[in-house]
Parts: structure tokens; sequence; C-alpha cells
């Protein structure tokens, strides 16, 4: 299944492998372009986090992916119930022009989309959240990392996709004909809250992946960390301790990243 997009419309289409050309092709699709969406510009992105997970981003200039399937949320990229007993709306029209049979056959594909998946999130929001700290962290020994929608794109390589997810019910059909679809789609209860926008990393086709070795649930990817990071925040209860190793591990590098504490700090 092939996604045909023309400067004025998008289609889906059944390829011959043999040959490459179309031996079926739907009608426009043009509610497929909502499938994508960006923040407006200028929108602020968080990265909330214990700040070991963000050594990498300043010793190695890398940022890290993590596999879908190998996510907390164990739904990630999946479709849902709704998808069991109905077809979404949006690719209702391709179903009959392509004459497609049996969804199963779709939703074993989409798993396997799972797992050459890899996604970085970052929360929406114009001011600092104070229930990511309490979701996305473990220890005070946190930060949160601030960054703009302009400044992720102009700092990461080309290969990185972005979108913001869409909040749905568990009872909503997912689109089934984009094999990103269900990855920008995420059951809004209880994951609302995150007002989420990811980056996405699909694997090239000659990459090789072991889906159970521990060095393939993730990927580093290199990143220009001072166009990324405009700001680094403080855990509301950071130590003094912990502030004085961070700023040493900045001051090692040459980093020169507005470091403050966190809105919601002690006075």
């Amino acid at each position: 299944m092939n996604t045909v997009v023309s400067q004025t419309e998008i289609r889906m289409a059944i390829i011959d492998r043999c040959t490459g050309l179309p031996v079926r092709v739907s009608r426009p699709l043009p509610a497929v372009a909502g499938l994508f969406t960006l923040p407006k510009p200028g929108t602020r992105l968080w990265k909330f986090g214990d700040f070991r997970k963000f050594a990498q981003l300043f010793t190695d200039r890398t940022l890290y992916f993590r596999r879908a399937d190998q996510l907390p949320d164990i739904y990630e990229g999946r479709f849902t119930k709704g998808n069991e007993t109905r077809r979404s709306d949006m690719f209702a029209a391709a179903f009959a022009d392509l004459n497609l049979g049996d969804p199963a056959v779709i939703h074993s594909i989409q798993e396997s989309h799972r797992g050459r998946t890899f996604l970085h999130c970052w929360h929406k929001n114009q001011q600092e959240n104070p229930r990511m700290w309490k979701e996305y962290t473990t220890t005070s020994d946190s930060v949160v990392l601030v960054t703009t929608l302009e400044a992720i794109f102009a700092a990461t390589p080309e290969q990185c996709r972005g979108a913001e997810v869409h909040y749905v019910e568990e009872d909503q059909p997912l689109p089934e004909l984009h094999s990103l679809a269900a990855l920008v789609h995420k059951r809004r209860d209880p994951y609302a809250f995150e007002d989420e926008f990811r980056l996405i990393y699909i694997l090239p086709p000659g990459e090789q992946i072991f889906v159970d070795r521990p060095a393939d649930f993730f990927r580093l990817l290199p990143v220009d960390t001072a166009r990324l990071v405009h700001e680094m925040r403080f855990h509301p209860a950071a130590t003094p301790e912990f502030k004085d190793r961070v700023r040493a591990i900045l001051a090692s590098g040459h980093w020169d990243i507005p470091v403050r504490d966190s809105a919601f700090s002690a006075p």
C-alpha cells in the first residue's frame, strides 16, 4: 500500500512490486492531510526527565529515541477497539476503491511498523507544567529542557519527521491505511494531559533490527545541542549539590545554555 501525493491531492494506491506501477488508485482523500499537524510557530516545547537520561545530549551530542513497541504504553501505535468493529471515515473511500478485504491483514502490518519506528516526545505548553514533573521524573536530580518547534527541526536530522499527537477514545477507530497514522494518535484517557509533540524516526529499509535485542530498543541520533536547548530548569526540589554538578558538566563542555530554578521551587 502506497500513498500517492501531488501538489493538489493525496490518493492511496496498490503498487505492483514487479513493475513499480499502480494497479489500483483511490479517489482523492483530502482528509489525510489532517493526520500530521504541527504546533503553531513559536510554540514552546518541554522535555522533563531525570538528568542522567540527558547525559548523552551534552557528552555525545545525540538524542535518544525509543522504539514504539518498547514504550511504557503497551497500546502505543496500536489500533483501538473501535477498529475491530468498523472502519475509520478517513479511509472509507480508499477501502472501496482499492477493493480491500479483511482489515485484520492491515492490523498485522501495523504491528510490524511499531518495531521499526522510534519516537522522541515533547510537551507543548507556553508555561512550565507542574504535573509533568510528577509524571516524568523519579528523583529530584531532574531537569526540564525548553525549546521551540523551529529549533527542533533545525537541530535534528532531515530523516526525523514531526507531528502533534491526536487524542481519541477507545471506541474511535484510527485511520488504517497510513503506516504512521496510529503512531500520531493516543488514548485520551489517561494521556491527554501530555499535549504531545513527537519526533518520529523510521528505520531505513536496508537496516536490520533484532526485535528482542536491548541495543535495538532505541536509537541515538545526532543533534545540534546548542541549537536545540534554549533553556534548562531544575526540578523544584533539586539540591544545591545537584545544581552545582549540572552546571559543572555544562561548563566543561562550554555550553552557553541558561539554567534556572523551576517556577515551582520554594522561595
